[in-house]
């Protein structure tokens, strides 16, 4: 089912997919939209029990879009708890993959008490080194990643099937990269966070040393590996990624949620 939220500031529409343990799955980017997410290596895992909330984050997909002052980490953050509260949750797990994890993880750090879970892909807590080169149309950053799309895939099927499916959104990108990613450093909070915790990440994906850390830092994380994939390990090796993440949600499920 899909579906919108009317927020104070924003309609965000969402996929509302499956019944049981609910989690909120946050797409990358950013300027990448939630089709990232529409895949096997994800959508199984209702499979098992779990409902899957997939959001276009505003200014992405057929979310509602807005100015620059939108779009920032501050208010992604409390469109995700603004989105629980109009589906009926007051605890959920939340997934985030790569930009998406850095969200998650801003969330964590604010409202802990609200997860049962924390499912992070390809992530980092922070400082994260990356171009501030900015985009004059969704034209120009279509055409940016598909120069960039093939390093993110370890093997030689780069799955050009998932990157025509997406879409591509210049403005959300410029503010994201530009302005609120160089100030994106969550090290020293991270042990604050009390959630059991699920890691997963390539061995292939630059974001491993990355995910190394947080590891050892993070309290209740578990690390997984998945060998000889890379950024999408939920694209690249779905039936491993689904046995992961479902069998962590499941085996730590709280008896109260």
């Amino acid at each position: 089912m899909t579906a919108t939220a009317e927020l104070d500031t924003a309609s965000v529409t969402y996929s509302d997919i499956g019944e049981g343990l609910p989690m909120i799955c946050l797409h990358g980017g950013m300027g990448v939209d939630a089709r990232s997410l529409q895949v096997p290596g994800i959508l199984d895992l209702e499979r098992f029990g779990i409902r899957l909330i997939i959001p276009d984050q505003r200014g992405h997909g057929q979310s509602s879009t807005g100015t620059d002052t939108d779009y920032t980490h501050a208010r992604w953050i409390a469109d995700i708890g603004d989105v629980a509260k109009h589906v009926g949750l007051s605890r959920f797990a939340l997934l985030g993959h790569s930009y998406g994890g850095f969200l998650a993880l801003e969330y964590a750090v604010r409202w802990p008490e609200s997860l049962t879970h924390l499912v992070l892909v390809g992530t980092s807590a922070g400082p994260v080194r990356a171009s501030t080169r900015t985009f004059g149309s969704d034209t120009a950053l279509r055409k940016y990643f598909r120069e960039m799309w093939p390093i993110l895939f370890a093997g030689e099927n780069k799955h050009w099937e998932l990157f025509e499916a997406v879409g591509f959104h210049a403005a959300p990108y410029n503010a994201a990269f530009g302005r609120e990613l160089p100030a994106y450093d969550l090290r020293d909070r991270i042990g604050a966070v009390d959630v059991p915790m699920l890691l997963i990440v390539g061995s292939k994906d630059a974001y491993l040393p990355h995910m190394d850390w947080l590891s050892s830092h993070a309290k209740q994380a578990t690390l997984c590996v998945i060998e000889d994939v890379g950024h999408f390990p939920f694209v690249e090796a779905p039936d491993k990624f689904v046995t992961a993440v479902a069998s962590f949600l499941t085996e730590r499920t709280p008896h109260v949620i």
